[in-house]
């Protein structure tokens, strides 16, 4: 993956905000970072971090994609059906 880690992106916002990145908002920004990556971020939690963050929910949708796409095909090579299937998909025609 080329783009910045969630995590980063979301520390780098935080830190240009003012935050006092102590223990407890980095353990904060690092689960936010997880169910981005995990399970996405639903319209409540993309609205908060953007407020949080004083950026757009957009930015935070763009920033937290591509990881979360990344890690959903990591997982679906690693099922056996579906990295056969992944394999079939990329013979050439």
């Amino acid at each position: 993956m080329t783009a910045e880690p969630f995590y980063l992106w979301m520390t780098r916002h935080a830190r240009a905000m003012g935050w006092d990145l102590d223990d407890e908002a980095t353990k904060t920004l690092r689960v936010w970072a997880a169910i981005a990556e995990t399970n996405g971020l639903d319209d409540a939690q993309t609205a908060q971090i953007a407020r949080g963050l004083g950026v757009t929910e957009a930015e935070v949708t763009a920033a937290y994609q591509p990881e979360m796409r990344e890690s959903a095909m990591r997982e679906i090579r690693v099922q056996p059906g579906l990295a056969a299937l992944d394999a079939d998909d990329e013979r050439p025609r």
